[in-house]
């Protein structure tokens, strides 16, 4: 598989364009994003916050091609996403796009090391290489000495010992997981 093309300084790795999204319910329309504009650089990390019905989770599932904006128009390495086809879009997911679930879904009979590697391996990229980043990236958040821990060895249980991982440090596998797509 062949890596993809590096994207020019000036430009973002994700550019979001005057979006809208609408939903139609009998009798009215509720907008619920209107004309947001957004430049997201490779390598830059950002939290999405607002109360509850503002719009967070739309635009993340529009961010992640799982939803079509009304109007406007969201770039990926400079490419119009929305005007590939559904296969097209699936395949954008499968080889460039992650998610962070709010609930944690690691694979319960793989390790945590072996969760981390599953998307480059899903991708076809070789198990040596792949071993090697899932490592490097589990020790960068921390979690070195968790390389063969599997999840149910790994939630926060303070009742119980020995201790286990803190939410935010089980967050740390997932985001590392989403990475390794990338």
């Amino acid at each position: 598989m062949s890596e993809p093309a590096a994207i020019p300084v000036s430009q973002p790795l994700v550019r979001v364009e005057q979006l809208c999204k609408s939903f139609e319910t009998g009798d009215a329309t509720i907008d619920v994003l209107t004309g947001v504009d957004l430049d997201i650089s490779a390598g830059e990390r950002l939290a999405i916050v607002g109360q509850s019905g503002v719009g967070k989770s739309t635009l993340l599932h529009i961010l992640g091609t799982l939803d079509h904006p009304t109007s406007g128009r969201v770039t990926f390495r400079g490419e119009d996403v929305f005007s590939r086809s559904s296969s097209g879009l699936a395949k954008l997911r499968g080889e460039s796009i992650g998610f962070v679930f709010q609930f944690h879904h690691l694979l319960p009979e793989f390790t945590s090391l072996e969760n981390v590697m599953m998307p480059g391996l899903i991708q076809g990229r070789p198990f040596d290489e792949m071993r090697e980043r899932a490592e490097r990236m589990l020790r960068e958040v921390g979690l070195g000495h968790r390389l063969d821990s599997f999840p149910d060895r790994m939630r926060f249980q303070p009742e119980r010992h020995p201790p286990r991982l803190q939410p935010e440090q089980l967050q740390d596998t997932f985001y590392q997981v989403i990475q390794m797509g990338c």
